[in-house]
């Protein structure tokens, strides 16, 4: 029989097969494999049977993640029905396990279902929530991150509304957030925009700099993992 440490650790190996199939996906791109390992896991974990205590918040917090990057994988094979229930379950589970980081997370997650749902007023209230609480963070990674990937999305919402200016000033903003921790996925995505924007603009000299710099550092994440 299973003890309390070893419930965590099969917990903590589920995670981190989760990560590895994200990672994997965004070298080959078969979101169809990638979404059968997070199925796979999400079955792993709801058959933990736990009831209250720290197992119960663990388990919580990693279903909860499980349930966004499902989202993510459905969005990528355009199977998008029953998004924002999934985002919801994921928030909920989140709020249950207590974990500040899973929380803005996952309501980034929902934030963004309800955003591609054509919900932009209940999109932008999570947003501003994230952005009120993630802000002047300095210390944790992870927190850093969910600030910097909901000014991307936000820049997508600019440039759905042609403020271009905007778009740009916050793209850079992007950029800066997300450099001081490497996340090179989100250099990557902030590069892109930038080049989509300056060619928008006219200004080819940036967008092909800008769409160089995307490359290269789509290069890294997939080789680095960050």
């Amino acid at each position: 029989m299973e003890d309390g440490n070893d419930i965590l650790l099969r917990i903590k190996e589920i995670e981190i097969s989760i990560d590895d199939a994200m990672w994997k996906s965004l070298k080959d791109e078969d979101h169809e494999q990638e979404l059968q390992e997070y199925e796979k896991a999400k079955k792993a974990l709801e058959s933990i049977d736990v009831n209250a205590g720290e197992i119960k918040r663990e388990r919580d917090r990693v279903l909860s993640y499980c349930l966004m990057r499902i989202n993510d994988a459905l969005e990528n094979l355009e199977r998008t029905d029953g998004s924002i229930e999934r985002a919801e379950e994921s928030l909920r589970l989140a709020e249950e396990s207590k974990n500040s980081v899973q929380i803005l997370r996952s309501k980034l997650a929902l934030g963004v279902a309800l955003l591609n749902s054509g919900r932009l007023n209940d999109a932008e209230r999570h947003f501003a929530d994230i952005i009120l609480q993630a802000k002047d963070e300095s210390q944790n990674r992870e927190v850093i991150q969910v600030y910097g990937w909901t000014l991307i999305v936000k820049v997508n919402v600019l440039l759905g509304k042609n403020l271009y200016s905007q778009a740009k000033e916050l793209a850079n903003q992007a950029l800066d957030v997300l450099s001081g921790i490497e996340n090179y996925a989100g250099l990557r995505t902030a590069h892109s925009l930038l080049a989509r924007i300056y060619q928008i603009e006219g200004n080819m000299e940036d967008a092909k700099s800008h769409a160089r710099l995307s490359e290269q550092y789509a290069d890294l994440a997939k080789t680095l993992k960050r």
